[in-house]
């Protein structure tokens, strides 16, 4: 009987640890394919738009885009609440994300600091704008790859 007792619950944990095991390897499974979906994202993303161009390396996460690159003012200025960006330079992006909403922050090196907000349609392009109280919205959207 003591032996039945024994196999009993040594076959109890073996079957609770091929569970947890069983468990694990689904949720990693999971977290992995999100993050490789999330990684088909990355890389460059480039605007011509508002007479600026910029070109941004990015890098998606489930719940984040981040990055940074070079911009390029076409007409000479842009006006967009407030602030005349002039000239080129470097631009970062730090932004939060929930499923296709973005929203955060460009950052350009003459220290303007625009909210940014957009949407991700297709995997391949960010509709989305700085947002201005005293000018509205000023259209900025990004593309996946490189613009001709």
């Amino acid at each position: 009987m003591k032996i039945l007792t024994r196999l009993s619950y040594g076959r109890g944990r073996v079957v609770a640890m091929i569970a947890c095991f069983a468990a694990a390897v689904a949720c990693s499974d999971a977290a992995t394919a999100t993050t490789a979906q999330d990684a088909t994202l990355d890389g460059a993303w480039t605007s011509r738009s508002s007479g600026v161009t910029s070109l941004l390396n990015l890098t998606w996460t489930r719940d984040s885009v981040k990055g940074s690159g070079t911009y390029f003012v076409i007409d000479n200025a842009l006006g967009c609440g407030g602030i005349t960006l002039h000239g080129n330079g470097s631009v970062s992006f730090r932004a939060s994300r929930s499923g296709a909403a973005i929203t955060g922050v460009m950052t350009f090196d003459s220290g303007w600091m625009p909210p940014y907000s957009g949407t991700l349609e297709n995997n391949a392009r960010i509709v989305g704008g700085f947002r201005s109280i005293d000018a509205g919205t000023c259209s900025y959207d990004l593309i996946f790859g490189l613009v001709p």
